[in-house]
């Protein structure tokens, strides 16, 4: 639980300064998500069944569904432009203790192409993963009946999402690595893999647990919201929630990396 505490201590204290950096990529997340396919998922479950088919099952999962694609790639757009400045204002914080954010605009140039390969790449994972995912839920789906299939659905899913936090955790201090040493995209990625070392565990909690809080969280929102016929409520909420998010893992890439690199932050010491 330390990580989950320092990133979400940072970015409580520091929220007014790196908010907005989330704003347009988390309303186009909420743009993006297929809510119709999400309500039927929470029906089903609720009605304790899960004969949903493959599409509404992937379009659930994936960000670049079927049905709101535009808005998905747009969002991972807005996401390749905001990520490079919060995590600019972030190291700059945490390196030099300034929570200034003059020249930050400048830093697009620095951290752009680093930051866009790697989001390249995550978004590939992850739609591969959804494609996985949805595969093998709708295979238990088509294999067993009653409550059997519930249930074996619901463990796919779960175990699932715990490798999807598994693998991200491995590169996690990638990108951290290539904007602080300047090494290029493999040395980085050796030196992020070695420096995560021992802390591998308690590095993958904090990746894990606030995940699948939020998936949870955000089916929760589209269940109760849906029961009363209700649209513009869930859209707030689910963007409240993936602006938590955004801000929280992008925080935690550079808590982590500065604990697993033993380099003393200058944010934390008070100032006089």
């Amino acid at each position: 639980m330390e990580y989950i505490i320092s990133a979400l201590k940072y970015v409580f204290k520091n929220f007014i300064f790196i908010f907005a950096f989330a704003l347009i990529p988390s309303y186009f997340f909420a743009m993006a998500l297929d809510l119709r396919s999400l309500e039927l998922i929470v029906s089903k479950l609720l009605a304790a069944e899960v004969d949903v088919s493959f599409g509404t099952v992937f379009n659930s999962f994936s960000l670049i569904n079927s049905a709101r694609w535009p808005f998905g790639l747009i969002c991972f757009a807005a996401m390749a432009v905001c990520m490079p400045m919060l995590l600019a204002f972030i190291e700059k914080h945490m390196r030099i203790g300034s929570r200034s954010l003059k020249g930050l605009f400048k830093r697009i140039n620095y951290n752009f192409i680093s930051t866009f390969v790697l989001l390249v790449l995550a978004l590939i994972v992850f739609e591969l993963w959804a494609l996985v995912s949805s595969g093998l839920i709708y295979a238990a789906i088509l294999l067993f009946g009653g409550a059997a299939r519930l249930i074996v659905s619901i463990v796919v899913a779960a175990g699932m999402f715990l490798l999807l936090s598994y693998i991200f955790m491995q590169v996690w201090l990638w990108l951290p690595c290539l904007h602080i040493t300047g090494y290029n995209f493999m040395d980085a990625l050796v030196f992020s893999s070695q420096a995560i070392g021992s802390n591998k565990k308690k590095l993958y909690v904090a990746i894990m647990l606030p995940y699948i809080a939020g998936m949870v969280l955000i089916l929760a929102v589209v269940g109760i919201c849906s029961n009363y016929d209700v649209i513009v409520p869930v859209f707030v909420l689910v963007e409240l929630i993936f602006i938590f998010l955004f801000l929280y893992f992008n925080v935690l890439m550079y808590t982590a990396y500065f604990d697993a690199a033993g380099e003393e932050r200058e944010d934390l010491k008070k100032r006089y």
